[in-house]
């Protein structure tokens, strides 16, 4: 009978000896299937943060460059207006003006989708000031001003985009971690609307 219970034990344990053994591997294929699921997820997730870092500097890119048109463009318009020659060369000037607001436009739009919002208020205010200066011009131009327009309204808001201009590279590329982080001014945390 002992040889009997020892018999019953012996298969006992080697069948979960067995059993055990499966288990294990089951166990080990199973964390290995997990590990593997994470790292594909952590892969997919790098790539993604690398698609949206691609696309907010092609955006910084063109937002940066189309600004900078949109203030040149407005800035040659007030100088000409200052020396007299806006009268001769309207039409021309006019169409450049509304071509490089249509492109800056464009640009300003995509980064309200795309960008984080410390940059997004640095847009902002850029985008008034120049918003500011363009409908002042087109009033004097259109002949139909209101009392406190004039080209050294246009001046002062063209001043104050240059500075903002500055403030929004310097957003971009602290964003894209090309520098350190901007010095920003007192009342720069507020959100535009």
């Amino acid at each position: 009978m002992e040889a009997l219970i020892a018999a019953v034990i012996g298969v006992c344990g080697t069948l979960c000896a067995t059993w055990l053994t499966q288990r294990g591997g089951e166990r080990a294929l199973a964390a290995e299937r997990q590990s593997t699921e994470k790292l594909r997820q952590l892969e997919e997730s790098a790539r993604n943060e690398e698609r949206l870092l691609d696309l907010r500097r092609s955006n910084y890119i063109a937002l940066n460059q189309a600004a900078r048109r949109y203030f040149g463009v407005l800035s040659n318009n007030l100088h000409l207006m200052l020396s007299g020659a806006a009268a001769r060369g309207a039409d021309m000037q006019g169409a450049e003006l509304d071509e490089a607001r249509v492109l800056y436009r464009a640009c300003y739009a995509e980064a309200q989708m795309v960008v984080p919002g410390v940059v997004l208020n640095a847009a902002s205010a850029v985008n008034r000031e120049l918003n500011q200066a363009y409908g002042i011009l087109k009033r004097l131009h259109s002949g139909t001003p209101r009392d406190q327009d004039g080209p050294e309204r246009i001046r002062a808001h063209l001043d104050a985009a240059r500075d903002l201009l500055h403030d929004l590279r310097e957003e971009m590329r602290f964003d894209l971690g090309i520098t350190p982080p901007p010095q920003r001014r007192e009342g720069d945390d507020c959100v535009d609307s």
